[in-house]
């Protein structure tokens, strides 16, 4: 009996072994495959616009940041600036997503941060790709977080192999983030006025306390790393008067920077109609080319 229980209790003590080397092996391997990303870095998958920010601008540092959602994209050519900024526009980019890129060190800036703002900036409910890095949970495993890319990845894959194709047959190489052409008619500017009314400028102030939030640890980063942070509030379409809500949501916002001593400059009024693409975004062949001959003057303080 006595040497039978010694076996056992070898048997259970290598079995819990196995399960907790097993466990170390799947966190390394797990810490190797996020450190690696794949999915972010190879062309077998989309790029979301945070992954091609870093594919475009590999640079450990950016000394010079413009942040914002997706009129920044569109509005600033980086290309054609003499500021020295890093375009880092992306779709949905809200202030708590920097502030999430920010706290993370998932970008490193290195003496000015500039933020283009509008009342979406600082929407808590806005939609946002559920890809961007800074999304995943702190518990949940790399391949997992990237379910979305790799299941239809492995699919199609097996389904051209049926075919007698080859597993992959087609690479994702364009990194350029979507840009504005072209003026929308009235008739649709008016469909989008009508969407924009039922989703976003009938909430009420609750729903941007988080952004606000974000906006004061932004501040506050800032300051303590004596980073330069500036904000700009972007032009809005002349088309349909700025609603209530909108003028209300950026108030607040204005006053949390007046209170920081943080300095802003207001261009809602200072574009026509004919740069607009709709009711936010810039167009590229004109309003783009306008806007980033007037930022400039600012951002290099002209």
């Amino acid at each position: 009996m006595g040497k039978k229980s010694e076996r056992e209790k070898s048997r259970k003590i290598w079995a819990y072994l196995f399960i907790f080397g097993l466990g170390i092996a799947i966190i390394i391997f797990d810490m190797l495959l996020t450190s690696a990303d794949p999915v972010g870095k190879s062309t077998l998958f989309v790029k979301n616009d945070f992954e091609k920010i870093k594919l475009t601008h590999p640079e450990e540092v950016y000394e010079k940041v413009f942040y914002g959602n997706s009129v920044v994209i569109s509005a600033f050519i980086e290309e054609e600036s003499k500021s020295g900024y890093v375009n880092m526009g992306m779709d949905y980019g809200t202030v708590e997503d920097l502030s999430k890129i920010l706290e993370r060190n998932m970008v490193s800036i290195g003496t000015d941060l500039v933020v283009g703002a509008n009342y979406l900036t600082f929407l808590d409910t806005l939609d946002t790709n559920p890809t961007y890095p800074w999304h995943r949970k702190v518990y949940e495993p790399y391949l997992y977080f990237q379910r979305d890319r790799l299941h239809p990845f492995i699919i199609n894959g097996i389904g051209n192999i049926l075919k007698g194709e080859n597993f992959v047959t087609g690479r994702h190489t364009n990194l350029d983030r979507y840009v504005y052409y072209g003026v929308l008619p009235d008739e649709e500017i008016d469909k989008k006025i009508e969407g924009y009314k039922e989703l976003y400028w009938n909430r009420g102030i609750e729903c941007y306390e988080k952004n606000y939030k974000a906006l004061q640890n932004v501040i506050d980063y800032c300051k303590e790393r004596d980073i330069e942070l500036r904000f700009v509030w972007f032009p809005w379409n002349s088309y349909i008067a700025k609603p209530e809500s909108v003028i209300a949501v950026e108030e607040k916002a204005k006053k949390i920077m007046g209170h920081n001593n943080i300095e802003y400059i207001d261009l809602a009024d200072a574009f026509g109609k004919e740069c607009f693409h709709d009711l936010g975004h810039l167009n590229y062949e004109l309003g783009a080319v306008e806007f980033t001959k007037e930022i400039d003057k600012w951002l290099n303080r002209e």
